[in-house]
């Protein structure tokens, strides 16, 4: 059943969220009980901050009732650790938003310059039209 939870939650999260923080748990079931065994202390202190509520609602989905949810990991974070961890990771996004956005810039440069270079070799082509036009004889005619 924990397959079919999984499932619901990643229709319902971000591909990238769903892939590092859910998709390598495991659960078992006990009576009215959900324990989700995660892979390291920092996953399990980040889904218990950020997602929660999330799996919750999965669950309800899934099993048609509520359920109590413990979080078991291999072993613990003292709260130090795990601030320090979380503070690491709120700053490695900012950094990746302003990456982002920098490449967004980048990105409208180069369509800039790009509309820029096809205007500079239509003026070009024209250019060498007119070259090519003034180096051909030019055939008189008279009218008497």
């Amino acid at each position: 059943m924990w397959s079919e939870v999984k499932n619901v939650l990643s229709r319902t999260m971000s591909s990238l969220a769903f892939e590092t923080w859910i998709e390598g748990t495991t659960a078992t079931m006990e009576d009215d009980k959900v324990i989700i065994h995660c892979t390291n202390p920092l996953q399990k202190n980040w889904i218990q901050a950020l997602y929660m509520p999330h799996i919750e609602q999965a669950i309800e989905k899934v099993y048609r009732k509520r359920m109590i949810i413990q979080l078991e990991a291999p072993y613990e974070l003292s709260d130090e650790q795990f601030m320090r961890m979380w503070n690491y990771m709120i700053a490695l996004e900012k950094q990746t938003w302003s990456l982002e956005a920098r490449v967004t810039k980048v990105e409208r440069q180069m369509e800039e310059i790009k509309k820029e270079v096809a205007q500079l070799q239509e003026r070009t082509d024209f250019l060498e039209r007119l070259l090519s036009a003034e180096e051909q004889p030019v055939s008189k005619t008279y009218i008497h």
